[in-house]
């Protein structure tokens, strides 16, 4: 399928074991990791291909992404604007939402590798992690290059998220740090899928969620095969702590996906976006979506407590 023409497409696992049950053997484990390298070399695209960042001759009336996942899509707000400078909002919005998928890709390499740093290279699951960190800087600048073919940019990011990166980068373990980095790519996963399969988005947004959600699938079934294997055995301190620790971390991900200098920059007021958006049921329902498989596979792990859940719903997430 060539990368202009996008379509919904399906990931399965793994023939033969269950990969999602239990901790595996050593054996077991390489094999896992050896079938998502094979899976790498299989699936895999140049992002730096100048065609992804092609832009079509209808380009300039599409929208920056599916409309329904504007947190404005359905408002007050959103009815009093002509369908241009609905397209302007939407494309300075998806430059927000992959400028915090940025930045999670980045801190992402940082605390993996450093856990890693030592390890022996050989080892399977380590030889996936070196992989998946090639993509994630690949994606990234695929990011980048989208945004300004679209005509929008990255905005600087608030001090609290970059005080929360600083923390995540040196001191997250284990099924903290995959878990955090899960919720990102499990909520991209979803709203990527809508994207890539809409006439309505721009085709750089288009080809370019066509290639980060095939590569993204490997780095998930990485991801939760990593914290299954981190908390089989943990106390119940540790298991609560990383539990509210990683709702926390979600959260200030999920309401950094909205920010007020993308919408000053258009010229809109701030105070009557931000009572736009709290009093939007519509966009509510969209982010419990995006969350509905992370939030599934947080419980059936145990890491959904009730404070958890009242974090997440705060986020509506859930």
């Amino acid at each position: 399928m060539g990368l202009s023409q996008p379509r919904r497409i399906c990931f399965i696992r793994p023939t033969g074991k269950d990969w999602g049950v239990g901790r595996m053997t050593a054996a077991e484990s390489d094999a896992l990791f050896e079938t998502l390298l094979a899976s790498a070399q299989r699936l895999s695209f140049d992002s730096r291909n100048p065609l992804v960042c092609d832009v079509d001759p209808a380009d300039d009336h599409r929208h920056g992404m599916t409309p329904e996942w504007s947190p404005l899509f359905g408002t007050p707000l959103w009815a009093e604007m002509s369908e241009a400078e609905r397209v302007r909002l939407t494309r300075a919005e998806v430059a927000q939402f992959l400028g915090v998928g940025i930045w999670l890709e980045v801190g992402l390499q940082v605390a993996l590798l450093r856990a890693s740093h030592s390890a022996d290279p050989s080892r399977p699951d380590v030889k996936f992690l070196l992989n998946e960190c090639a993509d994630e800087n690949l994606h990234s600048l695929m990011f980048v290059d989208v945004i300004e073919s679209i005509g929008s940019h990255c905005h600087p990011h608030d001090r609290m998220l970059k005080f929360f990166g600083w923390l995540f980068r040196h001191f997250a373990w284990g099924e903290v740090a995959y878990g955090i980095v899960l919720a990102g790519e499990e909520i991209f996963d979803v709203m990527q899928r809508d994207w890539m399969a809409s006439d309505d988005v721009a085709a750089p947004i288009r080809r370019s969620s066509y290639i980060h959600v095939v590569e993204e699938s490997r780095h998930m079934a990485y991801a939760r095969r990593q914290i299954r294997d981190r908390l089989v055995g943990i106390s119940r301190l540790r298991r609560f702590i990383s539990t509210m620790i990683l709702a926390s971390g979600t959260h200030l991900i999920a309401r950094t996906l909205i920010n007020r200098r993308v919408y000053e920059e258009l010229g809109l007021d701030w105070d009557v976006v931000r009572s736009n958006i709290d009093a939007n049921e519509h966009h509510r329902m969209m982010f419990r979506k995006a969350a509905e498989p992370f939030i599934e596979f947080l419980s059936k792990e145990g890491l959904l407590n009730f404070g958890a859940r009242w974090i997440y719903r705060k986020s509506n997430l859930l």
